[in-house]
């Protein structure tokens, strides 16, 4: 059975400067639609085979298996991405009571690198590795704020 998982963490934590505008996370992510490269540590090419509305296909390559990727965009709010093995994941700009900002990733039908076919690992241990994804990809998307490349 194909796992399954989703992780939301803040944008704007307490003491992180610059505090991030909706705007800049959705640009963030549109960047991470055309290049996903740049996001992904485990994609070592990536090759834009398509662009045609709100959808972009890439041709990605991931450790030794090339896959085809669909990222289909809904702007300031949603970002899905298909790959052609199955694997569905989302970004997900969402707010809180107070204002705040937050940024999920779910996965449905298979998690990043974990084998479909092996004991889903503990909601902990993803909270941790999923989590640092995450947590790089906000970072990732301040930084190039902070740059001038959004």
């Amino acid at each position: 059975m194909a796992h399954s998982f989703a992780i939301t963490r803040p944008v704007n934590p307490p003491g992180v400067e610059p505090v991030l505008t909706e705007e800049q996370v959705w640009k963030g992510l549109e960047f991470k639609a055309h290049s996903p490269d740049v996001f992904v540590p485990m994609i070592s090419a990536c090759k834009t085979i398509s662009e045609d509305g709100n959808k972009i296909v890439h041709e990605i390559t991931v450790g030794p298996v090339t896959l085809t990727e669909t990222a289909e965009l809904h702007p300031n709010s949603v970002v899905y991405f298909e790959l052609s093995n199955g694997t569905r994941m989302t970004n997900v700009v969402s707010h809180g009571a107070g204002g705040e900002i937050f940024l999920t990733y779910c996965f449905a039908n298979g998690l990043p690198g974990v084998p479909n076919d092996k004991p889903k690992p503990s909601s902990e241990v993803l909270n941790a590795t999923i989590g640092k994804s995450l947590e790089k990809s906000i970072e990732i998307i301040r930084q190039m704020t902070v740059d001038g490349k959004l």
